[in-house]
């Protein structure tokens, strides 16, 4: 079910670029696309982690809806914020991890981040492509502030930092 509600979210993305054009109002135009934004770089993650996982030999028990592992850096308006916000996750099976490779380890961990890094970048492509300048800048800005957030963040309390002690392990 987990991968179902991953794929539709995605697909969904790709659903709210086919209806964004030039000749929109640009209030729907960013609103759309944003939708798209928020779909790809969202449901990317959990996904990605489930494949790349499979792909090394890791299995997995079951998605569930939990909070982002920023609360843990008790930044006092961010955690606050982040909080709110339920985010999917993917109970990874432990044997499994622990049978495979520090290095496959930490690029199933990593590879979640890495995805919702990239993936946005179809909205990026898109605006650049196919509508005004003005809307291509506000999008890359938005998913450029997102891969630095993404980097310092997850270095410290998420993804990249579960590779990296993976690989100290």
């Amino acid at each position: 079910m987990g991968n179902l509600i991953e794929t539709a979210g995605i697909a969904f993305g790709f659903l709210f670029i086919y209806f964004t054009n030039s000749s929109l109002h640009p209030v729907l135009n960013i609103t759309l696309l944003l939708a798209a934004w928020f779909c790809f770089w969202f449901f990317s993650h959990c996904l990605t982690h489930f494949v790349v996982g499979k792909i090394l030999g890791v299995n997995f028990l079951f998605y569930f809806v939990g909070r982002s592992s920023v609360v843990k850096l008790n930044l006092p308006v961010v955690s606050s914020l982040v909080r709110q916000v339920p985010v999917l996750g993917i109970k990874v099976d432990n044997a499994s991890l622990q049978k495979i490779s520090p290095h496959k380890r930490a690029i199933m961990f990593a590879s979640g981040a890495v995805a919702s890094m990239i993936s946005p970048l179809i909205s990026v492509v898109y605006a650049i492509l196919h509508l005004p300048a003005w809307i291509g800048v506000f999008i890359s800005v938005l998913t450029i502030g997102n891969i630095i957030l993404t980097l310092v963040f997850s270095s410290k309390v998420g993804d990249f930092s579960k590779a990296r002690k993976s690989l100290q392990a």
